[in-house]
């Protein structure tokens, strides 16, 4: 709505400001306007008329001609006119006046004019008019008339408010940068609408006269048509005062020759301004009246509509602020709206948070009748709505009221301890009524009688329970515990046996119900008659009830079960409950009906006692509180400790069952309250069980024993006697507190340790702790002091003889008198059962050595085999068991006492350099010739010329490749080249073509003339034999024409090679469709340029090239035939190798982690060796390409073999470690058996079957070898024959000769078969050897598995050592206090200055010994952590092995042993038989595991080994303790004698200043030792070690991953390049003879 009328007020000012008469200014606009309000009465926008606000208005100039006196100004002409008219002006002449007045376009037409440039209007001097308009106007435009030339730079500014600042509204300048520092804008951007913009559109010099400037407040403002919703644009219009600066006069530029006429012509002149805009009433009002004011002047206001107020209508009247004052717009007129004051108010005002709250702003203030709130909807403060809603006044006591505010019904607020509506009293249990309120008494609720809280209210002193005082009735009487609400009496008595008077709540004891329900059976209650007779006892079993019938007048009692009796003080002040119906209507009751009966006396009372009921013939609940206060009514009366006397050893309930004569009675529900031990969850705790604080004399819970040194008077007189000290003749402390035998010392023994102990002789009752001397007798023995005083000991012990038992007695050894060392006691000798038990002397009594043993048994005790034999020596049950050792005499090491040395255990012989077996009797794989002597010999095979490192073991002749000779496989055979790790090549140099059959190295024979070809198998391109046979010679000039053909024939066949390269790269194409399609276009062409070749060629000359055409077809069919034979002959070979591992395959069932790596490493060779040849076979047939590829895949196949029997040896020697551990604990148990007799029997037997394992272990380590061997020499034979069929040749010769050498293949092949049948039916044994390798793969995983125990134990000794260095820094902290308490030392006496001097010199001195410690400390932390990274290593060798070998070669060797067990059938009853024996041995090593942990549980203090480890890592743990230690304290106490010593007055500066230099250097080397940093290294040392496996673990897999990704390119590499194109290829059907 906004954009038509600017559009109209901007063509109406056009039409007038053109108009020829004049120009009127004073209104314009409609006069006309829309009302406030609409014909139905709703308010819409209105706005007043439009008019010139500038009219008649005054405006101010600041320089005006004339009025500075008489001023000359000349006419300006056209530039170059050198005549000028002028004229003077006078005072009021040009007065500003005429700016604003009724302006005329021709006649009589007015203007303000400006002194001249010679009086020095020119910029940088400027001239102001300024309009002050009354009051805020919304502006339209703003046009100026100039009389004189317009200016080159003048500018418009405006205020928004009277007392606002002036701010530019729009500049007009040619140098709009130069002049106001902005660039010129036609148009304002978003966001910047209200900057003034510059322009140079009316700033040019012409019309001299009449130039018009005219300025649209909203032209390129973009937000001008949506102008109601742009509040930015609405101040934009907004002004109140507009300022018209004229700064730059517009020149022809001739001022600058100073002519003063020119100066007097260029001057400003303005002979109209006129502002067009509406009276500012923000859409409110349509009139804007003008009212004078006080001072005579005149101002203009809008007279507002829509409830609003103010000059502009800015606000709202005071009772219409319901809602915000806004800005009328076409779409929201925003009326001011009434305050809603409920009558009880006129004057409201805005409220801006209520508005967002609750839609209505409009906040009441000066409510009448006592109201309040934001609609006077409530009472004022301290007043509340009453009846008739009229408010009404609280009253509220001020002194007892937290507030004079009541609530809605009056009542006030009270302060704590004061109640009543006006809040004027204290409530109960409260007194002192002050202005805070009434004090509580604090009577504890527990403790109040009643459990009523009450108090004095002048006094506040608390009624309390009876066993309970207290001003609040918080605290026990003395004597009494636990105070409990649920308690009558407030407090239980403590009884404590009567020796104490203090007790307290016993913790962990819950409340607990012991009943009988009589379910089952009568749950061994029992009846009995009034003179305790055993009277019958029936049970119900259909009512659930026990009943008693009786006899005569007799009264029969229901007697508890035992399980209600005994020590029942917890069902002190608790219920006994139960059930009881008689057989008659009523009974006679007495005072004995229930009786509790204990120890010394006993209590009764009636059945209706305790307002219990008469019993009758319906059953009634009874309940009765065992308390001894006359309420209860219990007789006799007895004291609360002589009660629960009774409680406590409770012998009796008794309950009445018949109350008349042959009466019946029945009980039900018996249940009693009591508590036991232990908190279940949702019990309650049972407080009231006492816990006793006992005399001296006394202990137990319930101070029920006699403390040490005291005892029962009399004896066993029970926890109710008095405690005594114990009387033992000075010989005992303490004696049994029940029947006061002393527990005697000093050697004594008796009741009162009145006699000497067994073993010692003399007077006990003398009361000295020397009166028993001992006995001059071993172990203990007894003795008897002769008349003459002599002692005789009267019973030897066990391997002692003597008067005195000085000596050992035969078979037995020691020295108990030292006679000859140190005394030593008398032991049986061992001798390992290898001597004769009927000898005598079988051992030296002082040394125990054995002296006659037997069963080719030597050493010390008998317990080895002799020289040259081995066994078991210490076996009990099979005597002989040392035979003599089996070893190769040239393999084997000899003994010092000559025969060849062997291990006396394992009977493993000790080999020579290189030799190995258990008897020494073979040479390692690489070595030969073990006959010398001196050890095997290196085979020191070539690694490129021969299949593997190992040789003959004879001759030492190394297994060559093909085309290879040589003792080691160093050179080519005659007529061969080509020496790698494929082998040497055929030379096959062309009977015809070549002058020598010996190549050169790269395979090239010596040619004829005009011969070529790697072979010199073909003449040059045309060219042709020579008929002598001597090379080749030129064609007839005819074949030119021959030649042409074949270039053609050369560009088809190029065709087809792209084709094959095509398919080679894509090979899936050839099982789709568009390939068969493609190939039988191939053919089409094939076909029709050999009919084309041979329709060009005709019967001339062409018949060679055509014939040898067909020759070389037949020779490729030949050769595929060929190729397709030796290729099943392969096959049948390789399923030869595949049968002879099917065993192996079968052994992965029964193996874990370690055993896969052995045989997954074995199949995954097999597996890859057989996808490498069908690799290489598929792509020769799909893509025709040479064996050079399957060499690659050989060379590949035959790398992967070497990396696994590396890992093979890898494992072996782990192995070994494996064996070497058993070994040494095979030691240690030795050393154990040594040391303990008592056992030895068992450790025999254990050590037995130990080494019966071991040696078990090393065959398997053996067979494991012989078995990797010969699966080595398997694959070996089967990688020669694969590499003889590989790298047969496919030449171009003749048929006679291909035939030959194919029958010679042939032979080759069945002699290969022949050994693979062979090596089919040692299979047997490989299997046997597999099986247990598998034994030895988990003994090794056991292995692994200790040193991983190991390995933490080290951390936790670490992780010890750390904590130790914390419990350290406390000890610092400590020394600390130590130096404070010197520091005062110091500071008191002057004189210990000299004392602290040596203290600090003796400190220096220490720092040596401390940095000693120090550095011992840190070797052995270096220790620690070398052993950490050995044991982290071996760990993680084994770690990685397994997860490469797992995740290598688990997935591959899995598929190729399902193709393989498909073919072993024929071997798994055998396989299945060695699994069971597997497993058996399995279960016995395992027990033999089990029974050697037995071991070592029961030899676990002997270990003598052990134990010094545990010294060494606990002595460096004390030395890193104490190092640390001391560094501390020296520090500190350092530190703190050099403060002390700055402080000190009166002392040697030279002497301090020493002193001073060398504690700082104590200090540094202290600080430099950095204790607290070397353990922080080990800590991050082990968090390293952890991170580092986890990071090489995931370096390990990145490499892999990248090798899969390398090999996967390389498969998809082409094989050549193919440029060179010849007549007749030589190595292949789809390659040249050379490529580049």
């Amino acid at each position: 709505m906004a954009r038509p009328l600017i559009c109209t007020h901007f063509l109406t000012f056009m039409t007038f400001a053109f108009a020829q008469d004049y120009y009127q200014t004073p209104w314009i606009g409609s006069q006309k306007l829309a009302s406030c309000y609409n014909n139905e009465g709703q308010p819409q926008r209105c706005i007043p008329e439009f008019q010139n606000a500038a009219f008649m208005v005054q405006m101010e100039a600041t320089n005006t001609c004339g009025d500075n006196g008489v001023k000359m100004y000349c006419i300006q002409t056209s530039a170059g006119t050198s005549t000028r008219s002028c004229d003077y002006c006078q005072r009021d002449q040009f007065s500003s006046y005429y700016l604003t007045d009724l302006h005329y376009e021709q006649d009589n037409q007015t203007w303000w004019q400006s002194e001249t440039m010679k009086e020095g209007i020119q910029y940088p001097n400027q001239v102001n008019l300024t309009l002050h308009l009354g009051k805020a106007f919304d502006i339209t435009y703003v046009r100026i008339v100039f009389y004189s030339p317009r200016p080159q730079s003048f500018a418009i500014y405006k205020k928004t408010s009277e007392d606002s600042e002036w701010e530019p509204y729009q500049y007009f300048s040619a140098s709009c940068r130069d002049t106001y520092g902005v660039q010129e804008q036609r148009a304002a951007e978003l966001g910047a609408e209200t900057r003034a913009l510059c322009t140079s559109e009316y700033s040019d010099i012409s019309p001299l006269s009449g130039g018009n400037v005219l300025f649209s407040t909203l032209e390129g403002r973009p937000s001008a048509f949506t102008f109601d919703s742009s509040p930015e644009l609405q101040e934009w219009v907004t002004a109140t005062d507009l300022r018209i600066s004229l700064d730059r006069l517009n020149t022809f530029g001739d001022e600058i020759f100073g002519d003063v006429q020119v100066l007097q012509s260029y001057w400003y002149a303005i002979a109209d301004v006129a502002v067009g805009a509406r009276c500012k009433c923000n859409g409110h009002a349509s009139v804007c009246d003008a009212q004078e004011l006080s001072d005579g002047t005149r101002a203009r206001y809008c007279r507002c509509e829509h409830n609003t107020a103010g000059r502009e209508c800015e606000k709202c009247l005071d009772f219409y602020n319901d809602a915000p004052w806004g800005r009328a717009s076409p779409t929201n007129v925003h009326e001011c709206k009434a305050c809603n004051c409920n009558g009880f108010s006129n004057k409201c005002y805005f409220d801006k948070d209520l508005y967002e709250r609750t839609g209505h702003g409009g906040h009441c203030i000066d409510c009448a009748e006592n109201r309040d709130g934001a609609n006077c909807e409530r009472c004022k403060e301290n007043f509340f709505q009453g009846t008739e809603e009229i408010c009404m006044p609280c009253n509220c006591n001020p002194i007892g009221s937290r507030s004079l505010q009541c609530n809605a019904q009056g009542k006030c607020q009270c302060k704590p301890g004061v109640t009543g509506d006006k809040c004027d009293v204290c409530a109960p249990n409260h007194y002192e009524f002050t202005n805070q309120g009434c004090k509580p008494c604090g009577c504890n609720e527990s403790g109040s009688f009643a459990n009523t809280p009450q108090c004095d209210s002048e006094t506040g002193i608390c009624l309390c329970k009876q066993n309970v005082e207290g001003r609040q009735c918080k605290e026990c009487k003395p004597g009494f515990f636990n105070l409990d609400i649920a308690n009558e009496f407030g407090c239980t008595p403590c009884f404590c046996f009567g020796h104490s008077s203090q007790c307290s709540s016993a913790p962990k004891y819950q409340a607990h119900e012991i009943s009988a329900h009589f379910i089952r059976d009568a749950e061994k209650w029992s009846a009995e008659d009034i003179n305790k007779q055993p009277a019958q006892l029936q049970f119900n079993a259909n009512t659930q009830n026990i009943a008693v019938v009786s006899k005569n007048s007799d009264i029969v009692y229901f007697v508890a079960a035992s399980q209600f009796l005994g020590d029942q003080r917890p069902s002190y002040n608790h219920d006994l409950k139960f059930t009881l119906r008689l057989g008659e209507d009523r009974g006679y009751p007495s005072s004995q009906d229930i009786i509790l009966e204990g120890a010394r006396t006993s209590v009764s009372m009636n059945i209706y006692g305790q307002n219990n009921p008469e019993p009758n013939d319906q059953a009634q609940e009874y309940k009765f509180r065992l308390h001894e206060d006359p309420r209860y009514g219990w007789t006799p009366t007895l004291s609360n400790f002589e009660f629960m006397s009774i409680l406590q050893n409770l012998t009796a309930i008794k309950i009445r069952g018949t109350y008349n004569k042959g009466g019946q009675g029945y009980l039900m529900n018996f249940k009693l309250d009591t508590a036991k031990i232990g908190r279940e969850k949702g019990s309650a705790a049972a407080n009231w069980v006492e816990k006793c604080s006992c005399p001296k004399a006394y202990v137990g819970d319930y101070c029920e024993e006699c403390a040490p040194g005291f005892k029962h008077e009399p004896a066993n007189g029970g926890p109710y006697s008095t405690c005594i000290p114990c009387d033992c003749n000075g010989h005992a402390h303490i004696c049994d507190t029940a029947t006061g035998f002393c527990i005697c010392k000093h050697n004594t023994t008796g009741s009162n340790c009145e006699l000497c102990a067994k073993g010692f002789y003399g007077n006990a009752i003398a009361g000295t702790p020397d009166d028993c001397k001992p006995c001059p007798c071993p172990k203990d023995s007894g003795c008897i002091q002769l008349m003459d005083q002599s002692i005789v000991c009267t019973d030897c012990p066990v391997g002692y003889a003597g008067p005195r038992c000085e000596v050992c007695a035969d078979g037995h050894f020691g020295d108990p008198t030292g006679q000859f060392g140190p005394a030593q006691e008398c032991e049986e000798c061992q001798c390992n059962g290898n001597v004769d038990p009927n000898a005598v002397g079988n051992c030296n009594r002082t040394t125990g050595e054995c002296l006659k043993c037997i069963y080719n048994t030597a050493g010390d005790h008998c317990d080895k085999c002799l020289s040259g034999y081995f066994g078991y020596a210490l076996d009990q049950k099979k005597k002989g068991d040392c035979k003599p050792c089996m070893c190769h005499e040239a393999g084997t090491l000899e003994s010092p006492e000559g025969p060849p040395q062997c291990d006396g255990l394992t009977g493993y012989c000790s080999c020579r350099p290189h030799v190995i077996g258990r008897n020494c009797d073979k040479c390692e794989d690489g070595y030969y010739n073990i006959n010398s002597g001196e050890g095997c010999k290196p085979c020191n095979c070539n690694l490129e010329g021969s299949f593997n490192s190992t040789c003959h073991p004879e001759t030492g002749q190394c297994y060559c490749k093909p085309g290879i000779d040589g003792l080691h496989c160093d050179r080519c055979r005659v007529y061969h080249y080509g020496f790698s790790t494929e082998g040497c090549q055929d030379c096959d140099c062309d009977d015809w073509g070549s002058t020598n059959y010996q190549c050169d190295k790269l395979g090239q024979c010596p040619c004829q003339e005009f011969v070529e070809g790697r072979r010199c198998d073909r003449c040059m391109e045309n060219k042709m034999r020579r008929g002598d046979g001597r090379g080749c010679e030129d064609c007839p000039p005819c074949y030119n024409l021959v030649q042409d053909a074949v270039n053609q024939h050369r560009k088809e066949l190029k065709e087809l090679d792209d084709i094959l390269a095509k398919i080679s790269k894509a090979p899936t194409v050839v099982e789709n469709a568009d390939f068969d399609n493609e190939l039988q276009r191939v053919r089409d062409d094939i076909e029709r340029l050999v009919e084309e070749a041979q329709e060009q060629l005709g019967n001339g000359a062409g018949d060679g090239l055509t014939n040898s055409l067909a020759e070389l077809a037949d020779r490729l069919a030949d050769v595929s035939n060929m190729l397709y034979k030796i290729e099943d002959e392969s096959y049948e070979g390789n399923e030869s190798v595949e049968k002879s591992r099917s065993n192996a395959s079968k052994a992965e069932n029964t193996i874990e982690a370690a055993q896969k790596e052995i045989n997954s490493a074995l199949e995954y060779l097999d597996g890859e060796g057989a996808a490498a040849l069908a690799k290489a076979r598929n792509r020769s047939d799909q893509f025709g390409k040479q064996s050079v590829d399957m060499s690659a895949l050989a060379k590949e196949s035959r790398l992967l073999a070497e990396k696994l029997e590396n890992e093979a040896k890898n494992i072996r020697d782990i192995a070994e470690k494996a064996f070497n551990t058993s070994q040494q604990a095979h030691s240690i148990a030795k050393e154990g058996i040594t040391k303990q007799a008592n056992i030895s029997n068992e450790v025999q037997i254990l050590a037995n079957e130990l080494n019966a394992a071991s040696g078990k272990l090393n065959s398997m380590t053996e067979l494991a070898d012989q078995a990797l061997k010969r699966a080595k020499g398997v694959y070996d034979e089967a990688l020669g024959l694969y590499a003889e069929v590989n790298t047969t040749l496919l030449p171009d010769i003749k048929m006679d000769k291909l035939h030959h050498d194919s029958m010679e293949m042939n032979k080759t092949i069945d002699v290969k078969l022949a050994e693979l049948d062979n090596i089919i039916e040692k299979n047997e044994n490989t299997l046997h050897a597999l099986e247990q390798e598998t034994q030895r793969g988990k003994d090794i995983l056991e292995q692994g598995h200790d040193r991983q125990d190991e390995l933490n134990d080290l951390l936790v000794k670490l992780d010890e050592i750390q904590a130790q260095a914390k419990n350290d820094v406390e000890l610092t902290n400590a020394t600390l206090k130590d130096a404070n308490e010197i520091y005062k030392t110091l500071k008191e006496f002057s004189d210990q200055v000299t004392e602290s001097r040596q203290r600090a010199e003796q400190a220096a001195l220490d720092v040596p010994e401390v940095q000693e410690k120090v550095a011992t400390a840190d070797l052995n932390i270096q220790n620690i952590i070398q052993e950490l990274n050995d044991a982290s290593d071996k760990a993680k060798e084994a770690r990685d092995l397994a997860q490469q070998a797992q995740k290598q070669y688990a997935d591959k060797a899995s598929e190729a042993a399902h193709e393989i067990r498909k073919k072993a059938s024929s071997s798994r009853g055998e396989a299945g038989r060695l699994l069971d024996e597997a497993d058996k041995l399995s279960t016995r090593v395992q027990g033999t595991a089990k029974q050697i942990d037995d071991l070592k549980k029961q030899a676990e203090e002997n270990m003598q080994l052990t134990s010094d480890a545990k010294m060494k890592v606990g002595q460096a743990n004390t030395d890193a303790r104490e190092a640390e230690k001391q560094v501390s304290k020296g520090l500190e106490d350092l530190k703190t004698i050099m403060d002390e010593l700055q402080n000190l007055p009166t002392l040697d500066d030279a002497a301090l200043d020493r002193l001073q230099k060398n504690l700082d250097k104590a200090e540094g080397d202290l600080i430099k030792v950095d204790l607290d940093g070397k353990i922080k290294s080990l800590t991050e040392a082990k968090n390293n070690h952890h991170r580092w496996m986890k990071q090489y673990q995931d370096e390990k897999d990145e490499l892999r991953a990248e090798v899969d990704n390398v090999k996967d390119i390389l498969n998809q590499l082409p094989d050549g390049c193919f440029k060179r194109i010849v007549l007749e290829p030589t190595e292949g059907p789809s390659r040249g003879a050379g490529y580049s």
